[in-house]
């Protein structure tokens, strides 16, 4: 393409090592020019190529300098993933890329399997955590420019990674370093840089599916690109369609039933006995929903429940005062509580998302200036479907006169965002030298969200326990209406729909020059130094009825807006100081540095990094990076709106009914402040939750981050090898917690009383409401700190025989450590111990193989990933169960291996490629009952694991 040849031409004038289009945001972008179109999949170190590649390479920009330099020099270690070996495996979503790459697949990944939380971004985001330091301290790139934040409410801070269709995506490329000196504010953990193809030849069309064997879950993808050359330039425009179809808790055995799961010293399962009418049915033993189809006598905490043969003891026709046993007063514990539902099969896991995406890039020279542009638009929509408790207290068939009928109710959303994201620059050689060079970009992206919500107006309730709460407007004590039959009629009759709006705003312009300084017997000394300015701006509108307090069982909003401002000044320094000598085939000094000046922090700061490649012989190099990062408090950590709302106590008390508990911290901690077993807190009023941003008293958070690796290209085979020690250490993270947190971080703790404790008011045994939780504050603060070491394996062959070639990678993270303490020391942050290694959601060792064996036109690949086994390290295995001691539960959430197998078919015009994922169907592991949050026995934020099981995938392209 002349127009690129063009462009390529002025970039040869330069020797190695000097910056010549350095800019932070726009040096990858040219560097891609030179690649071909996406080649056969490959997930490799950056750096780790054989040295007889290298020595081919033009100069070329890597994610993680301004520096322009060959691939393999960089200091800091960077893994690329290219996008065909993801599709080769069944993963077809650029989320998914990135979540189940090792670097970040040791930590829980937010996708929209979150619906029933509380997520930064909203339901249906979808972001990236490197490191387990959190998805807001992974910065994200697109062709080396920062693109804004997208989502709803109030929480939008990271970005969503739903905005890039996964059919423009050409790599990425992860610096797995402490990056603020290179790219500023929230690359704490590191940067990922989604590099998109640049060259489209002809109009395509590609269609894609997965559908997994046992129903749920199927996806489907339409994309179409094309290119238009001209004689200074290129035009390339593209489109997708994506649809995600929900995965519902009915569709898997393992998620439709959640069971306590314990069993006696001799192996016997002893889960207590179901006498409640789900007795005899498929439903039997199940606890998907908490208490439903019950009646509390208020003032005496009496619960009555549907019996089995239709008889009444009291006033409510059919039923009967619950009776539970435990083992230390029967033969058999047991219960007459309805605690599941068929209902229960419709709600979703994983939320049907549906998305539309348009991606436009263009690139033009004139002259010795050149101008690239690139314009992304997408919409998603999420819809999500979900079940709550609702129990208000109103006046009915009990003995004191005033009941809590407990019932379930449809919790539902409906989300909508649109997003658009524009980036244009300009670079050229300055005139009177041949070496130095300038680029200056402006990107500018928003983000508009309405989130719909189907809830419960307080003011038709009737409650008797919440003002402004209007009359009764129709019967709870209804059979169909307690058990859900009459949902419909419920909805008429208490339900509305409210609408919110987040917008999010963002506005970058940077610039930089870069080039030689002078040279020195190794090679030329090369500097680049630029400025950046940032201005970025959330909106958040809740409904009216969030506004007033309106919304029964959930907190009342406030407007979220604010808006920040920084200026900033970096600079990077590269130093050859030996090359040729014994030893030393080469040896390179980098330094980098950052100011910072935001509108919101009092005063300005600094970051740096300095690192070390040393080339001892020409297949086998060290390299080494020390420094420190930066992350500014979030827009949303700042100024979300305070807001104070009320819960009920039986939403937020653990201690309710303690000793029908299956945790043990709880039981004991709920005893040792004298409160009865069987506490009902009847006759207790709401407790109030007190949230808002920070701002004012939060600080910013700062981190000191190194990295050691060795790189072994040998010269006797095609092999390359890199291993990397990282630790990162981050002092005074912000965060918040929500008040079911706190109150569960206090009694469910296995050391109490702890910090958590501090932040929650609860009234003395002697007071009229005895043991009542009245205050809980849960604002945004900034904790201890979070430190976590370990180490990176990445290895890759690829040779070509007679017969074919053959390629095979290795790609494993091993955790060493990961220290998090919300206070200063385990005992206040309620834990056994620092060290959350191998704890479920955070596996000491992850990593994938692939094997891929091109012969002709066929490409088969094996693809395996590993899950390393975690625990509740905080519950010993053995405990009292339900009065019997020495009863055993399950606290391991057990390794998995899960094989991927596909066939890839190539012809001038077209391919196509089949494949099947999870070939083995290897189910999630399950745990007990009080050992982790779960879905039906799988632990939810163990995101490591595979929900699907087997599943076909299917992908064609063609070429017009």
């Amino acid at each position: 393409m002349r127009g690129n040849t063009n462009k390529r031409n002025v970039f040869k004038k330069l020797p190695l090592f000097v910056a010549v289009a350095g800019c932070l945001y726009g040096t990858v972008a040219m560097a891609q020019e030179q690649a071909a179109e996406p080649q056969e999949a490959e997930q490799a170190e950056a750096e780790a190529q054989p040295q007889t590649r290298a020595t081919e390479l033009e100069k070329i920009t890597v994610t993680g300098s301004l520096l322009r330099r060959v691939e393999y020099d960089t200091t800091s270690p960077v893994q690329v993933i290219t996008a065909d070996t993801n599709v080769s495996v069944g993963q077809v979503d650029t989320a998914e890329f990135l979540q189940k790459s090792s670097v970040a697949a040791g930590s829980t990944q937010i996708s929209h399997q979150f619906a029933g939380f509380v997520v930064e971004g909203g339901t249906g985001g979808q972001s990236v955590d490197l490191r387990g330091l959190g998805a807001q301290r992974s910065l994200v790139l697109l062709n080396g420019h920062r693109p804004g934040p997208a989502g709803t409410r109030g929480q939008v801070g990271a970005f969503d990674l739903n905005v890039v269709p996964s059919s423009i995506l050409q790599r990425v490329e992860i610096v797995k370093d402490g990056s603020s000196s290179i790219y500023g504010s929230d690359a704490v953990a590191g940067v990922v840089n989604l590099i998109t193809r640049k060259n489209i030849d002809r109009p395509e069309i590609t269609v894609s599916t997965r559908a997994p064997f046992n129903g749920g879950g199927e996806v489907f993808n339409l994309s179409a690109a094309n290119g238009w050359n001209f004689d200074n330039g290129s035009i390339v425009l593209a489109g997708e369609y994506y649809l995600h179809k929900p995965l519902k808790f009915g569709d898997r055995r393992f998620l439709r039933c959640a069971e306590d799961l314990v069993w006696d010293a001799n192996g016997n399962r002893i889960d207590r006995e179901d006498r409640s009418i789900n007795a005899g049915t498929r439903l039997e033993g199940c606890l998907n929903n908490g208490i439903i189809n019950g009646v509390d006598d208020y003032f005496t905490g009496v619960r009555y429940v549907p019996s089995q043969d239709g008889s009444t003891i009291g006033l409510l026709p059919g039923y009967v005062p619950n009776v539970s046993t435990n083992y230390a007063n029967s033969p058999r514990a047991g219960h007459m509580q309805v605690l599941a539902s068929e209902l229960w099969n419709d709600v979703q896991l994983i939320d049907r998302q549906e998305r539309f995406n348009v991606f436009a890039s263009s690139s033009f020279s004139f002259g010795n200036v050149n101008w690239d542009t690139e314009v992304l638009l997408n919409r998603r929509t999420t819809d999500t479907h979900r079940m709550r408790q609702f129990f208000p207290i109103v006046e009915g068939p009990v003995p004191s006169g005033y009941a809590m009928p407990i019932m379930p109710y449809n919790s539902d959303q409906s989300i909508e965002v649109n997003y658009g994201y524009i980036n244009t620059g300009l670079d050229g050689l300055f005139g009177f030298t041949d070496t130095w060079a300038w680029q200056a970009d402006l990107s500018y992206s928003r983000s508009d969200g309405d989130y719909s919500v189907g809830a419960i107006s307080t003011a038709l309730t009737g409650d008797l326990g919440r003002a402004n709460s209007g009359t009764t407007r129709i019967d709870y004590f209804q059979p169909c209406i307690l058990s859900g039959a009459c949902m419909d009629q419920l909805e008429a009759a208490i339900g509305k729909w409210h609408t919110g709006n987040t917008v999010y705003d963002q506005l970058v312009f940077s610039g930089v020059v870069t080039g030689e300084l002078f040279n020195l017997p190794a090679g030329a000394v090369g500097a680049a130094i630029g400025v950046e300015y940032r201005d970025f701006s959330i909106h958040d509108q809740p409904s009216e009825m969030e506004l007033s307090g309106d919304l029964w069982g959930q907190s009342s909003a406030q407007v979220t807006k604010g808006e920040d401002k920084v200026k900033e000044i970096y600079t990077e320094i590269e130093v050859p100081l030996l090359k040729g000598v014994p030893a030393f085939e080469s040896l390179v000094w980098n330094v980098s540095g950052r100011w910072f000046d935001y509108d919101s922090v009092g005063d300005s700061d600094k970051v740096w990094k300095t690192g070390l490649s040393w080339q001892i012989v020409p297949s086998f190099r060290v390299r080494a990076t020390k420094g420190t990062s930066y992350r500014a408090p979030g827009l949303y950590e700042l100024y979300l709106g305070n807001l104070s709302g009320f819960l009920a106590q039986t939403a937020i008390d653990p201690c309710i009914r303690w000793g029908e508990s299956s945790n043990d911290n709880i039981r004991a901690n709920c005893a040792a402040i004298g409160i009865p077993d069987d506490y009902t807190a009847a006759g207790s009023s709401s407790a109030e939750v007190f949230q808002g941003g920070g701002a004012g008293f939060l600080t910013p958070e700062r981190s000191k981050a190194q990295t050691v690796g060795l790189i072994w290209t040998p010269t006797f085979a095609p092999i390359s090898v890199a291993l990397d020690y990282f630790e990162y250490d981050v002092q005074g993270q912000i965060s918040t917690l929500t008040a079911a947190n706190i109150v569960g971080g206090c009694y469910g703790a296995p050391t109490f009383p702890n910090n958590f404790c501090d932040m929650l008011e609860r009234n003395p045994a002697g007071h009229p409401q005895a043991h009542m939780i009245t205050d809980v504050y849960a604002t945004y603060i900034n904790i201890n700190k979070q430190k976590t070491r370990g180490y990176d394996l990445l290895a890759r062959y690829d040779n070509d025989f007679a017969w074919g070639k053959l390629e095979l990678e290795a790609s494993f993270t091993y955790t060493t450590e990961n220290y998090y303490l919300l206070f200063s020391n385990s005992a206040e942050s309620g834990q056994t111990r620092d060290d959350l290694t191998g704890y479920i959601g955070f596996p000491e060792l992850v990593g994938n193989l692939r094997a891929g064996v091109t012969r002709g036109d066929f490409t088969y690949t094996w693809f395996m990933d590993y899950v390393d086994e975690t625990s509740n390290f905080d519950l010993s295995p053995t405990f009292t169960y339900q009065g019997m001691p020495n009863a055993q539960r399950d606290i391991w959430a057990d390794s998995r291996v899960y094989h991927a197998f596909s066939l890839r078919y190539n012809q001038p015009k077209w391919s196509m490629l089949v494949g099947v994922r999870n070939a083995f169907n290897a189910l999630p592991p399950v745990v007990s009952n009080g050992v982790a949050t779960r879905y039906g026995n799988v632990p939810a934020f163990a995101t490591q694991y595979d929900l699907y099981g087997r599943t076909l995938f299917a992908r064609y392209n063609y070429k017009f």
